[in-house]
Order: structure tokens, then C-alpha cells, then sequence
């Protein structure tokens, strides 16, 4: 077994754990939380994910973040074998964005670190947020003058811990 496939047994075993820890202990705070994106592109391609994330962050004047994040056959998207060894011990490694960066800015992010997206698929983001943060709604009525199709879509984040 490889070690992308220990550490994808283990990060499930510790989610269950805590899923179940949650359910014995109701006064431990959940460890997920509802956070909304609002979404520009999706695409099976990184590359044309990459071309439109940078002409969005120029025609919604919005930065470009791209959080050092390159493709990756394996994840979809990682973070450097810097990053990777450091904060979880092995390479590649994604943490999808929501956890404690919300604002408005575009990056891509991988629909596999989300619950409720169709695996595969490259995300072009401008905003994440609360589900009731005024910068999701005023980022997607900017986003909409010019990409009619930017939509929000709302999905428990996990902000526990990687290591």
C-alpha cells in the first residue's frame, strides 16, 4: 500500500473518530462548518482553469491567489513537498480552501476536497465565506456583472486538524 493511500486510511479513520467523539460528547464543538463559494468555472482542465482565474482576477479587479497550489495526478492539486512534509508529513497534500481564509480573492481550488461536488474538477473561486457574510452576496452580484453563470454553492468545511 502506498503512503497516499495510509494517509487517506488515516485522515478517514480520524474523521469518523471525531464523528463519533462529536455524537458521545455534545459539548465538544463540531469540527465542520457551513461555508459558502462563490463559484466562476468549473473545468476538468487545469491549465484552462488557470488562463480564466487569471483574466477573472483582472476583469473583477479581485487578487489572485493561487495559494502556491500546483496540479497534481494523484490529489488533483498540492501544495509544495515542502508544505506537504511539514505540516502533514507527506507529499502531495491538499487542503481545500474555507478552513480560516475567507475573503474575496480567485484561486482554483480541486472539487475533491468538498462534500457535494462533482468529483474532478478544477474550481475557479472569488469568495468564501459564512453562509450569511455580505461579501458572498456582494462578490457574486460583482462576479454576475460580467460571468451571468457565477453561482454560490454551500458546503461544510472541515477546520480541524491536518497533522
Amino acid at each position: 500500500m502506498n503512503r497516499g493511500a495510509i494517509l487517506r486510511i488515516v485522515v478517514l479513520s480520524v474523521l469518523g473518530l471525531a464523528r463519533m467523539s462529536r455524537a458521545d460528547d455534545s459539548d465538544e464543538p463540531s469540527p465542520w462548518v457551513k461555508k459558502s463559494f462563490v463559484i466562476l468555472k468549473s473545468t476538468g482542465s487545469y491549465d484552462e482553469a488557470h488562463r480564466f482565474s487569471i483574466a477573472a482576477a483582472k476583469a473583477l479587479d479581485a487578487r489572485l491567489d493561487l495559494r502556491d497550489l500546483s496540479p497534481d495526478k494523484k490529489v488533483g492539486l498540492t501544495f509544495s513537498r515542502k508544505a506537504c512534509q511539514h505540516e502533514i508529513g507527506s507529499f502531495p497534500c491538499y487542503w481545500p480552501r474555507g478552513r480560516f481564509d475567507d475573503g474575496v480573492y480567485v484561486s482554483i481550488e480541486y472539487s475533491n476536497g468538498y462534500k457535494g461536488f462533482k468529483d474532478g474538477l478544477y474550481i475557479v473561486i472569488l469568495a468564501n465565506g459564512g453562509t450569511e457574510d455580505e461579501n458572498i452576496k456582494s462578490a457574486l452580484r460583482h462576479a454576475r456583472a460580467i460571468y451571468p453563470d457565477a453561482y454560490v454553492k454551500t458546503t461544510p468545511v472541515y477546520l480541524g486538524c491536518v497533522h
